[in-house]
Parts: structure tokens; sequence; C-alpha cells
């Protein structure tokens, strides 16, 4: 069984939709050429119900899209200009159709829900200095669960959420037992993470267990990704996508 990821590329608007299966094996099943997307997304995650949402902070807008069995992505949901803040620097999705929104800036933060219409609601407003605001990616987690990473410290946390939306550090992991290359992070089945960096065109797939020990499970050399990916997610559900394309090797020359 397989779990299918989205990588993204502002630059030329352009993406590919790989594969990860059981053993870490990474291959590419569609190519999205370039100018199929729009090149000012800053942010997207998949949701439940294999929906993936887009927000810009240019725009201060976004959409909500669909991806079929064959990795068509097809707009469902416009959401105009100005409907959403425009200092989101991280879009997460969470259990129970939820989704965190961060600011770096002013370290804050929103919990949004999203019924079945696409329809998007404040639920708790996390106000300015509630976070740190050096936070560079994070990542939804099994058991309501999320991995905060910064790229400055190379270091990071995990929190849990609870169902009022409460959210609180339950293992810090120290300056330095990352490395601070990574540019996105995004969570798989299994437990494990997807670790990418754009520099080297890089990752590393890891295992995250009960007691939030993350471990180095499958490394992907400096080469193997090409270096234009902005934003990666992975999509969701996983169950049914069992395609298996070319090897992670490949991926750059897509």
């Amino acid at each position: 069984m397989s779990d299918r990821i989205l990588f993204y590329g502002a630059a030329k608007g352009r993406g590919v939709v790989a594969a990860i299966d059981e053993t870490n094996h990474l291959g590419d099943v569609t190519v999205i050429p370039a100018g199929s997307f729009a090149k000012d997304w800053t942010a997207f995650t998949g949701l439940s119900g294999d929906r993936i949402l887009f927000y810009s902070a240019t725009r201060g807008g976004g959409v909500v899209c669909s991806v079929d069995d064959d990795n068509t992505i097809e707009d469902v949901t416009v959401i105009p200009p100005g409907s959403f803040a425009n200092d989101w620097t991280e879009v997460t999705a969470l259990s129970g159709d939820r989704i965190l929104f961060y600011g770096k800036s002013k370290g804050r933060g929103v919990v949004c829900s999203i019924d079945d219409g696409n329809n998007i609601e404040d639920v708790t407003v996390i106000p300015p200095g509630s976070f740190a605001k050096d936070w560079t990616e994070i990542a939804g987690l099994s058991g309501d669960r999320i991995l905060f990473y910064s790229a400055t410290r190379a270091g990071g946390v995990v929190c849990s959420i609870d169902d009022d939306n409460t959210i609180e550090d339950v293992t810090v992991i120290p300056p330095g037992s990352f490395a601070d290359d990574w540019t996105q992070i995004t969570a798989v089945s299994g437990d494990r993470i997807l670790f990418y960096g754009k520099s080297k065109g890089r990752g590393v797939v890891c295992s995250i267990d009960d007691h939030n020990t993350i471990e180095d499970v499958t490394v992907i050399p400096p080469g193997s990704f090409a270096k234009d990916w902005t934003e990666v997610s992975a999509l969701r559900p996983p169950e049914g996508h069992v395609r298996i394309g070319r090897s992670a090797a490949e991926l750059h020359h897509a």
C-alpha cells in the first residue's frame, strides 16, 4: 500500500504526485507540467476526502481542490482574495477536519474547521506570542500530535492537541538534533515523516514512536529530488493508492 505526496514548485507552477510505499521507495506517479498551477501558492495541505487546500499569502485567498484516483487535480471551492489573513506561513491539516494556521511574524495562529462543503471557520484563535516565532515547518502527526521544526535551531517540539484545541508541549527536541536544511516536512502513514531539503535535493524518511522518538529509517541522498519544490504535502486518505512509479533518484528529471 502506498501514500501519495504532492510536490509543488512555485517558480514554474509545476508539480508531481509521487507514491511512497511501506519500504520507503519513492517514485513519480503523475507529472504535472509547468504552468498547471498558479505560481503564488505559499502553503498547502492535504485534507480528508482527497482534497487539498491551497493558500496564497499574497492574495489572502485560496482554493480547495479535489484529487482523484488518476491524480487529476481540479478546483472545487475558490476562496476569494481577502478571505484569509495574509501572514500565515504554515498551514497544516489536523485530525477531525481541523486546520492549523500559523503566522511566524507574530507567533500567532488559529485552528479552523472545514466541513464537507469546504466551508472554513475559525474555531480557536491562538493570540500573538503564543507560539515561538522561528518555526519553519509544521506537520500534523498521528495521535493528535504536531511536530514543530525550526531550521534556525535545528530543533523542534512535538506537541499534543486536544478536542478543545489546546496545544501543549510534550517532547522538546533540543537544538542540533535535526539537520538545519530541511525546507519541507510532511507526515505519511505508518508513523513516518518525510523531510525534504531544497538546497541539496535530498531527504530522509524518519519513524516516530509513541514516545516521540524520531529516528532515520531511509536516507534519500543529495540529487534524488528536484531542487525547486517549495511545498510538499501528503494527500489523504492514503488507502487505495498503490501505484509505484520511478525511483527517487529519477524524481529530479520530472
